[in-house]
Order: structure tokens, then sequence, then C-alpha cells
């Protein structure tokens, strides 16, 4: 299945029955079993950071990255089952220490189901983009590119293929829709995101489901789909504030 981009009925889409009932299906329910309410320092998540100058903290409800080049933050728990990962994230103008990127929006930004290609968990990385190219994953830029491109990426482990997304102009590759409002970032607004990975069953071969805000943006069925593994939030030449980040299953 292709790009899916619609409008939810539900204003509150994270916190609605409405949208678990689209791929948790009776008698199975949604169940919180884990959560980080970034009280307590950076414990349940590991860094990797290209630049000694990021600064990531987790206090007073608040995970606060601030990077002047690529970083990753892994969630040292693998994820597996029917699962949704969902927070609400806060962009904000890029630190000074961004040099000639400093002031921008860009970059909310994520892996999950990362397995090397030998199905061990991730290895450390420096924090470099690059450096990710061989690690088999589903991978989301939201607002990437300074805020000029949202997009769904697959890594096999040998090249990063692009399944489908939106971009402006120049930057746009072929079959790519344009950028909308609903598609970039906005300074100072609080945007939900969920991300869904579920088994596909007969009645419902859609596997992954990628939501911000009230929208779905991407949805997919593939017939060999990534069910399983690690998740890191990833960001470059940015600022991001992460609240309330929680991990639910569907059993």
């Amino acid at each position: 299945m292709g790009l899916a981009l619609r409008l939810s009925l539900c204003g509150l889409i994270l916190a609605t029955p409405l949208l678990a009932a689209a791929w948790c299906e009776a008698p199975k329910k949604l169940e919180q079993v884990a959560t980080d309410d970034f009280r307590a320092g950076l414990a349940r998540w590991r860094l990797e950071a290209e630049d000694a100058r990021a600064v990531v903290t987790a206090a007073n409800g608040v995970l606060d990255i601030a990077t002047p080049a690529g970083l990753s933050l892994w969630w040292r728990e693998p994820l597996s089952g029917d699962y949704a990962i969902r927070f609400t994230a806060l962009a904000l103008p890029a630190p000074a220490t961004a040099g000639p990127h400093s002031g921008r929006l860009s970059d909310l930004n994520m892996f999950w189901n990362a397995l090397e290609a030998d199905g061990s968990p991730p290895y450390p990385r420096s924090g470099k983009f690059a450096g990710y190219d061989t690690l088999p994953t589903y991978y989301v830029g939201f607002g990437a590119n300074a805020n000029t491109s949202t997009r769904l990426r697959h890594y096999n482990g040998s090249e990063r293929r692009l399944l489908t997304g939106f971009a402006d102009g120049a930057i746009a590759e072929p079959g790519e829709a344009p950028m909308t409002a609903q598609t970039r970032l906005h300074a100072g607004q609080p945007l939900t995101v969920e991300i869904v990975s579920r088994q596909p069953t007969p009645d419902n071969a859609v596997h992954l489901r990628w939501h911000a805000g009230s929208n779905e943006l991407f949805t997919r069925a593939d017939p060999n789909p990534r069910l399983h593994g690690f998740f890191a939030l990833r960001t470059t030449a940015s600022r991001l504030q992460i609240r309330d980040f929680q991990i639910l299953q569907c059993r």
C-alpha cells in the first residue's frame, strides 16, 4: 500500500480509542507496557552524538535535545509484537552551536524495528547519519532538510530506499507529493506522533502506520515486513523537546 494522507475524525488522536480500534481489534486491547516521564535522566536511553557540544537532558518531564550535528538516542529495550510508540514533540530553533544552521526548524526523525543484518542489536555508531546506512530499519524524517521534506524509508542493510514521501520543489524525488502544513514542523507547536507496528492479517495487510497529529501520513503493507527491533529518536542541527513517551501493546 502506498501513501495515505487523511484527516482523522477526532481531534486528539493519540488519546482516543478510535485510532486504537483501527489496528488493535477486539477482544484485544492496548496496554501500556513502558513509559518515560523524563524526570530521572537518560538511564533508559543510549546516546550517539556526532558532536560533543550536543546537549541532551531529561528532567522535569521534558527530554531536551539541542545539537549542532547528527544525534541518535536509542531506547534500550527491544520491541516486538503488535505495538505502538507514542510521544509529543516540540520543535524549537536550532542552537547557536549549529553555526549556519542555527535558528532553523528541522529533523524530527526516528528509526524503528532496527536490527543489524545478523539479527543482533544495533551496534554503537558515531552519530553521523551515513553510519546507519548498513543498519536494516524503517526510518521517517519529518520536517527534514530544513523542514523541506518528510519521507518514509526502508534501510535493507545495503541501501536507503525511499518508500514514499513529501518534498519541496528541487529536492522532490519522482512520485513524491508536495509538502503541506501537515507535513512540516511548526515552531513551538506540540505535535503528537504515533508509530504502529503490527503483524499483518488476512483481513488487514497493513503492518506499519505513522501518524503526526491528526494525520495518518504513512501506511505500508509490504510482503516481508520488519516487525521487531529497536527504536531511536534521530535528529541533526536542531532543537527538540519530547514529552510523554510511551509504548503500548495490543494483546
